[in-house]
């Protein structure tokens, strides 16, 4: 077997091995997709994410608005 043979058959086999772990992704994301217990999952976890992520902006907004509010009044007694 020439050098030439070996690196076709390597190239082949790399090949093969790249449409086999497409084919294998392609596999994972189609059941992912058609399992409805996992897309009700998904969204529960969503729709539980944004209100922590809305509470937790929401409590973000309202200390730096008494912080200001704390700076400016102690700027007046002055």
């Amino acid at each position: 077997m020439t050098e030439l043979e070996q690196l076709e058959q390597r190239r082949e086999l790399v090949v093969l091995a790249a449409e086999l772990q497409r084919a294998n992704i392609a596999r994972r994301l189609e059941r992912i997709q058609a399992n409805p217990a996992k897309r009700v999952l998904g969204f529960a976890a969503n729709a539980v994410r944004r209100p922590l992520l809305l509470k937790l902006g929401s409590a973000a907004v309202t200390f730096a608005v008494r912080a200001y509010r704390r700076k400016r009044s102690t700027r007046k007694k002055h």
